[in-house]
């Protein structure tokens, strides 16, 4: 179906623009002018055509008459200027013309290269003024006026010979080729409108707009439902006569856009954001959205179940921090402290000093306490494994890659907290890729070419000395100082003294609870043995020796003996001996047994290090896989 309509003024015009259109089917080609051009204008309006073309007068009475379908006008060039001239001169000696002002402003030059002086007359559309100017022209002696098809109609009737200024094939060319692309942005206009429709009606949030005057102008179903009004009766009127209580208006005082502001307007409790329109640094409206706050409630509520699910919620706050000694209260100080900024923390501190709680704790007492809190071991994961967990990859990037790809852990993290623990681990290709996404805050996934923004607090720990890593050219010293902005140091578990046993209860409590089991009380001699351990592996090691006493019997007081054991400060392990041996063997066979029980504790201590990696523990042990995987079948 053609959707644009050709309405010629004359016969000529329309064979024309037929040669033109030969072969397209988008240009209905019809010869009206005048009112009948008009009439026909509003026919094709319900008929289904999107863009008009014509030409002189009719142009201007097509625009004039109310219609809204836009209207491209066949000018005149200056070719046809020229043609009308010369077949004008064959007619008489005296040339005039009567015209609109864009045609008379171009003919200077053009008497200049004829050499001719031609007779003008600039007037506007209407016939009346048509008539004075060919009256003008006659009085000043014209033989032969020029001008559109009124113009030539009005000097007949005046008794002066005419000449019509047709239009030539480029020009008419020319206005087609414009009411195409005409079209075609009204098409694009159109998808845009029904997609904004679309989003209107569809949303969850009510959405009002307002003009300059504070009248609304859009009018959504989710606000009808919000609000009890019918958008038909809302629309048009002011919005202090429709909600008065929403406050919209007053932005087009203060040109300040709000944020967040929960309202009580009726039955509804609602959260409205407010953001002036602004055009050429002049508040022309208001947009309002308003959010139900019950709707709001359960979808944060889902969100947070979503991310405990998948293990992106810190699990920990500085109440869970226990301890009265002073270094432990200082660091608790210190890091709250850092929890109301955003820059990046360092953690120092030994293996099983509990790092990993004071950074749950941090992110947990921060603004971005509601955004995912994500964690990563640097040293568990080999360096390629590693790489891909940080930045993520693309389908097809290695040999295995997920379908679809995978975000990275900066991704994920997006608007939250990445804790990178052991950070002193990581490879020096690792070290330079973050150092670049910490300085520019992008990432860029293994085997993609897109840049992706990310927003991510950098909390990072580790139990090196850093510093002398920098040194020796172990770390790089520029991601050092990016890192190392504040620092928190986590004292080792034997400089808390009392806190010892403080903790050590709260373990022990746990575990003998999911035995059911009574919770003992440790003797005085069982206190000082606590107490005076160095604990080289820390909390992790004192919760590991409070979880192997709670296996074993005691009756109300735990006594020295099963704290010594359970430190496996005792060798009870070692297998019972039979008598038919020789004392050889059994000597022999104790040690073994010796061996075998230092062994597996050491090789039991790194790989919950390791967190049960075994490839990691393999390495720091420095012996293969497969024997580790001979010795862990052989002691365990």
């Amino acid at each position: 179906m053609s959707e644009i309509l050709f309405l010629a003024t004359y016969p000529e015009i329309a064979q024309v623009a037929q040669k033109i259109c030969t072969g397209s089917t988008d240009v209905a080609i019809e010869v009206a002018r005048m009112d009948e051009a008009v009439k026909r204008a509003w026919e094709a309006d319900r008929h289904g055509f999107y863009v008009l073309v014509s030409r002189g007068i009719t142009t201007w009475k097509i625009r004039n008459s109310g219609i809204e379908l836009p209207t491209v006008d066949v000018s005149i060039g200056g070719y046809d200027i020229i043609r009308a001239y010369f077949e004008a001169k064959k007619m008489g000696q005296r040339v005039g013309i009567v015209d609109v002002e864009e045609v008379i402003s171009g003919l200077d030059s053009f008497e200049d290269v004829v050499q001719d002086e031609i007779v003008k007359y600039t007037c506007g559309n209407e016939l009346e003024e048509v008539s004075k100017g060919i009256e003008y022209l006659r009085r000043h002696g014209v033989d032969v006026v020029m001008g559109k098809v009124a113009m030539a109609n009005e000097a007949h009737r005046q008794g002066i010979a005419s000449v019509v200024i047709s239009s030539g094939f480029d020009a008419v060319r020319r206005s087609i080729d414009e009411a195409r692309r005409v079209n075609a942005v009204r098409k694009q206009e159109m998808k845009k409108a029904e997609q904004f429709k679309a989003i209107l009606e569809f949303t969850y949030d009510g959405i009002i707009t307002l003009d300059n005057e504070g009248k609304i102008t859009v009018f959504n179903k989710a606000s009808e439902k919000m609000f009890g009004w019918k958008a038909e009766k809302a629309l048009g009127k002011y919005i202090t006569n429709v909600i008065p209580t929403a406050n919209c208006q007053r932005l087009l005082e203060t040109k300040q856009p709000e944020i967040g502001e929960i309202l009580e307007i009726g039955n509804a409790k609602v959260v409205a954001n407010r953001v002036p329109i602004v055009v050429d640094h002049k508040v022309e409206g208001v947009v309002t959205t308003f959010q139900q706050l019950e709707r709001l409630l359960k979808l944060e509520g889902k969100v947070r179940r979503q991310l405990a699910e998948r293990g992106l919620v810190a699990k920990y706050t500085f109440d869970d921090i226990l301890g009265r000694s002073s270094v432990v209260k200082n660091a608790a100080a210190l890091a709250k402290e850092y929890a109301g900024v955003d820059s990046t923390v360092l953690i120092y501190g030994q293996t099983g000093s509990g790092k990993e709680m004071f950074a749950h704790a941090i992110h947990n007492a921060s603004q971005r306490k509601n955004e995912p809190f994500v964690a990563i071991n640097c040293a568990a994961l080999p360096e390629s494994l590693l790489e891909s967990e940080l930045f993520g990859y693309v389908e097809g990037a290695f040999t295995g890659a997920r379908k679809g790809g995978k975000a990275g852990m900066f991704e994920t993290a997006h608007g939250g907290t990445l804790f990178l623990d052991e950070v002193g681990e990581m490879s020096p290709m690792l070290q330079a890729r973050l150092l670049r996404v910490i300085e520019q805050g992008e990432v860029m996934r293994l085997g993609d070419s897109s840049i992706m923004p990310v927003n991510v607090r950098l909390i990072a720990a580790t139990n090196r000395n850093l510093r002398k890593m920098v040194t020796e050219q172990e770390f790089r010293e520029d991601l050092f100082y990016r890192l190392n902005v504040l620092s928190l140091k986590i004292p080792p578990l034997k400089e808390r003294g009392e806190d010892i046993l403080l903790i050590a209860r709260g373990f022990l409590e746990e575990f003998c609870s999911r035995q059911g089991k009574p919770l003992g009380r440790f003797s005085t001699q069982a206190e000082t043995i606590l107490l005076n351990y160095d604990w080289p592996g820390n909390i992790r090691e004192l919760r590991n020796t409070m979880e192997r006493l709670a296996m074993r019997p005691w009756l109300g007081e735990i006594d020295p003996l099963s704290v010594r054991g359970a430190l496996l400060l005792e060798e009870e392990n070692i297998p019972e001996l039979t008598l038919s041996r020789s004392a050889a063997d059994v000597r022999q066979e104790m040690d073994e047994a010796k061996i075998s029980f230092a062994e597996r504790q050491v090789i039991e201590k790194v790989l919950k290090e390791c967190y049960g990696n075994k490839v990691e523990a393999a390495r720091r042990l420095g012996i293969s896989r497969t024997t580790l995987w001979r010795r862990l079948q052989k002691n365990f």
